[in-house]
């Protein structure tokens, strides 16, 4: 009896001591609780509230995370949570995402005239959050698994959001079938790792000592199988199927967070994943499998992007692009590249919203469905003809736009690993990447080709709101400022990873 109870006392000491680092998701869960409450109320007073009251939790989470002092980063909780300083960021930028969210739902018209629903949209997109912040801190798979899961289900029901529509009810329905099939391959291949090193703790010397001494075929066969999960949150190939759909039924502020927080949580999943994986010896198959899906990602990402004939869809596999660069980033072992990829991540974000919320803009005022629709509207807008430019440039990866030096910088680590290495998988990934911006060029130099090159025969004089020139602006900003000024943001992230180092 006094062993139990002393072994109780050990376990609730442990969980009190870890229990300060998960102050952000705390917050997160008592704001997704008093939204869930506030909408019984009938009031529309209340109801008009609801989103002020999630900007609220999720900015408070952003201050305390940018401000830090709630954890030193060294301690865990049960072994099962780290807040490191790469978890730090990662949250930063998932509580960014969540207000730009926000912010782009009160821009659209439909949304707000939500007669039901209105208050789970914004509480479930707390939880969404709260479920990315928790799979960059797991460091144990079991943990990884419950944490996609909560993001996975959360990302489901926000897709059915208009759930009147066929062809939202459609990407919910394939996005819910692929969910489930990768989430059981992925706890399937979980459970091989278990078998082989006898825990869960991937980040621990005790797996990574399991991993060297099991079976090479048998740890490659079961890196593909955890594998196939991570994919499917990034949309990589071939989990890619359920991304144009999903992006072509979801609304769009639900979209430009599908596009930017799941992908940035699954990289930095693969991020401390892959650091079992470094020895080019041991692990050669598991970095070819990796190597190959980055290469498949960015092929088959940009060339499908080239026949698209609606903007949705060609962003769905633009984004299906990205991931295949990211991919590429963390095959350069030996280099600061999570300097780069946490760079990278961020631009990412803010390009990513910055382009959405403008084809919001493009859908609601001036009915854009198609890419011919956007026939003459750089013309007639100028404002919206130079931010479309804008944002498809860093997309692209050129200047003067802070893509051009996230690609720089990924390209630059994948070149220094290849002369450490002289591995030709990483020289054969870093022409594949060059090759393929030129590529990406073709299908997004569209856009502007129909803004500025074809008639509008539609005479009707619409205008933008300043609130949505003002959004617009917002997140063009910094693609400017860290084209000139990146190491702004470099040094902010070295200092904040060497915070809980």
């Amino acid at each position: 009896m006094n062993e139990q109870a002393l072994y109780l006392s050990e376990k609730l000491d442990a969980i009190l001591a870890g229990a300060g680092m998960l102050l952000p998701e705390f917050l997160l869960a008592f704001f997704f609780l008093l939204l869930v409450l506030l909408d019984l109320f009938k009031s529309k007073i209340i109801k008009r509230l609801l989103p002020w009251f999630a900007l609220t939790g999720l900015f408070s989470v952003l201050v305390l995370q940018v401000l830090g002092g709630y954890t030193s980063g060294s301690e865990t909780f049960l072994n099962l949570l780290v807040s490191d300083g790469v978890a730090r960021y990662g949250g930063i930028l998932f509580s960014a995402a969540g207000i730009f969210t926000i912010f782009m739902s009160l821009q659209l018209k439909r949304l707000e005239k939500l007669k039901e629903g209105r208050g789970e949209f914004y509480a479930l997109l707390l939880i969404l959050v709260l479920g990315l912040n928790l799979m960059t801190k797991s460091v144990n798979l079991l943990m990884v698994f419950l944490a996609i899961e909560t993001v996975s289900i959360a990302s489901y029901i926000l897709t059915l959001t208009f759930k009147e529509e066929k062809r939202a009810v459609e990407a919910g329905l394939k996005y819910v079938l692929y969910g489930a099939l990768s989430a059981g391959v992925m706890l399937y291949g979980m459970s091989f790792f278990y078998g082989m090193t006898g825990t869960l703790a991937y980040t621990s010397d005790v797996f990574a000592l399991g991993l060297m001494q099991a079976e090479g075929l048998l740890v490659t066969v079961a890196a593909i199988l955890v594998l196939a999960g991570f994919f499917f949150k990034i949309s990589a190939v071939p989990f890619h199927f359920w991304a144009p759909d999903v992006y072509q039924g979801a609304p769009l502020p639900v979209v430009a967070m599908f596009s930017t927080g799941p992908k940035i949580a699954g990289i930095l999943v693969i991020y401390r994943f892959v650091s079992n994986f470094t020895d080019p010896i041991a692990f050669a198959d598991v970095q070819l499998l990796i190597g190959i899906a980055a290469i498949a990602t960015l092929v088959i990402g940009n060339f499908t992007a080239l026949w698209q004939r609606t903007p949705r869809r060609l962003l769905a596999f633009s984004s299906v692009s990205h991931a295949g660069f990211l991919l590429a980033a963390l095959l350069a072992f030996g280099t600061n590249n999570t300097y780069s990829l946490l760079f990278y991540l961020t631009v990412l974000l803010f390009m990513n919203f910055g382009v959405f919320l403008l084809l919001q803009v493009a859908e609601e005022r001036f009915g854009v469905r198609n890419l011919e629709d956007f026939s003459g509207l750089g013309r007639a807008q100028p404002y919206l003809g130079v931010m479309a430019i804008l944002y498809l440039l860093s997309l692209t990866g050129l200047p003067p736009m802070a893509g051009f030096i996230g690609k720089l910088l990924v390209f630059s680590n994948i070149w220094e690993a290849y002369t450490l290495s002289g591995s030709q998988l990483l020289l054969v990934l870093l022409l594949t990447g060059v090759l393929l911006t030129g590529v990406a060029l073709f299908y997004y130099i569209k856009i502007p080709y129909y803004l500025f090159f074809k008639r509008n025969h539609n005479q009707e004089n619409l205008v933008i709101s300043l609130s949505n020139k003002l959004l617009l602006a917002l997140f063009a900003l910094p693609l400017l400022v860290l084209f000139f000024k990146p190491d702004l943001l470099l040094r902010w992230i070295e200092h904040l990873l060497a915070q809980t180092l």
